[in-house]
């Protein structure tokens, strides 16, 4: 190509650009289609919250195993060795030791008598007939490569219950770690029910605010052609006018709202802000929404199944078993341990002491005696966390029964909302209608029609409000009593 004219080459570049240009112009990024059930799987495995929190209930499984050992023997090896330069040196002066004679097969000592028959004393020690002559010397103990090995076997008996009140407390600690996973599970869940429903609410509004300037723009079409004809005034056209600029902003308004609440449901989710998101809108549907929800028929629901009411009831039920785990502190001990070991070295004058194995088997027991009310005072302060803790179970029980009827009412309240809200709407269609054709026949003003344009869109609001709020409610609601 470098070869051919400079015009040539530029038409060929103009002409590739030509023919590239409308594939770019139409590749618009695909738009990703989710359910509300999607949704909430997509911000479940994305949640960090949630990680940390499985990550949690993991650990505390471990813990649980871990202490679980100490109900079983501990096995284990030991090892020293020593070597030093050093001896150690101790210099005997010698003596004299007695001998004693056998007499029909005892030891009597041999003393020395005198002629009645005494024994002769010297000093007041008692004299002996023979003695052997110890000489001086110096005795060596060189402790060079002396070593000890083998294996212990340690066994608790009885701990004062610690071992076993510090496994039941470690069973909580899993339970309580998985509670709270299943409780940021829900809260996570009711957090893209939020974003999810106001997302569909923003589309709404979208919608219903395109629709009210198609209708504008169509009535001064409509305008602008009566006043041609002398049906109508500039004065007219003007009120349609400014009609159309607010019908104009109110669609503005309405798209940045909309863009808004995707980014806003892509965060909760954890996708990129400038993911393309367009979500199923059907539970706007009039024949989706139950005007007397199921769930409000069961009077026995209760807030016995909350992740965060049993996770304070286990609260209260560790700290009372932490009574237990602090008092066997001061409660007799006992442990046995055998082991079996080999050792070898301690040299005496060059003669290795040491050159044996064998089996040990040892007990220990530990009774408290006194410590100045030690055990008595930190026993108080356990049973005072405990009862703390159920004082703060009744108080929370009491804010969760009261906010579960608050939610059950606000359900109530919804849906009653949204049934008024519907035939309201249903009443500004058909009269938006008779307005548009009565006009169109000259028998009704163009104020009234603009009011029933305003009416109506004021209504569509309303409903898709009422919706997005029972849609909430509801989310609300089952959180309340553990049904999410």
């Amino acid at each position: 190509m470098r070869h051919l004219p400079t015009y040539t080459r530029i038409l060929c570049l103009l002409t590739a650009a030509a023919l590239l240009l409308p594939a770019a112009m139409t590749a618009q990024p695909q738009k990703r289609f989710l359910t509300l059930e999607q949704c909430r799987a997509i911000a479940i495995d994305s949640s960090a919250i949630l990680r940390s929190a499985r990550m949690m209930e993991e650990k505390t499984e471990f813990d649980r195993k871990a202490v679980l050992t100490n109900f079983l023997p501990k096995i284990s090896g030991y090892g020293l060795y020593l070597w030093t330069s050093n001896s150690f040196d101790y210099d005997f002066s010698g003596g004299a030791l007695p001998i004693y004679k056998n007499v029909y097969g005892n030891l009597v000592p041999d003393l020395m008598k005198d002629a009645a028959g005494n024994i002769i004393y010297n000093n007041g020690i008692p004299v002996f007939n023979q003695y052997a002559v110890i000489p001086p010397m110096t005795l060596s103990i060189d402790l060079a490569n002396t070593f000890t090995a083998g294996v212990s076997v340690t066994q608790p008996v009885f701990m004062g219950g610690k071992i076993l009140s510090g496994y039941r407390m470690a069973e909580l600690g899993t339970e309580m770690a998985a509670l709270n996973s299943k409780l940021k599970a829900d809260e996570t869940v009711v957090a893209v029910d939020e974003a999810y429903w106001m997302y569909v609410k923003t589309c709404r509004l979208a919608e219903t605010a395109g629709s009210l300037c198609s209708t504008v723009d169509s009535m001064y079409s409509f305008v602008e052609n009566a006043i041609d004809v002398g049906m109508a005034t500039n004065t007219d056209l003007l009120k349609v006018e400014v009609q159309r600029n607010n019908a104009a902003l109110m669609l503005a308004q309405a798209r940045n709202g909309q863009r808004l609440a995707m980014m806003n449901l892509c965060h909760i989710l954890g996708l990129p802000l400038t993911t393309q998101i367009e979500v199923d809108q059907s539970g706007f549907d009039a024949d989706s929404i139950d005007i007397l929800p199921d769930m409000l028929c069961t009077e026995a629901d209760s807030i016995g199944a909350r992740a965060d009411y049993r996770l304070i009831v286990k609260q209260a039920e560790l700290k009372g078993r932490n009574v237990d785990f602090v008092r066997s502190d001061f409660l007799p001990q006992l442990g046995v341990m055998a082991s079996y070991g080999y050792t070898y070295g301690l040299k005496l004058q060059d003669e290795t002491l040491l050159n044996q194995d064998g089996f040990t088997v040892m007990a220990t027991l530990r009774i408290p005696i006194f410590a100045w009310g030690e055990g008595w005072f930190k026993i108080q302060s356990a049973k005072k966390e405990h009862e703390m803790a159920l004082e703060e179970l009744d108080r929370l029980e009491g804010l969760m029964e009261l906010e579960r009827l608050q939610n059950r009412n606000a359900v109530s309240e919804a849906a009653l909302r949204v049934s008024l809200a519907k035939s309201s709407l249903e009443s500004a269609e058909t009269n938006l209608k008779v307005s548009m054709d009565q006009y169109g026949t000259g028998m009704e003003t163009l104020v009234n029609v603009l009011e029933a344009q305003t009416q109506w869109s004021k209504c569509s609001s309303d409903w898709i409000e009422a919706v997005a709020d029972y849609r909430l409610a509801c989310t609300k609601y089952l959180k309340s009593i553990g049904r999410l």
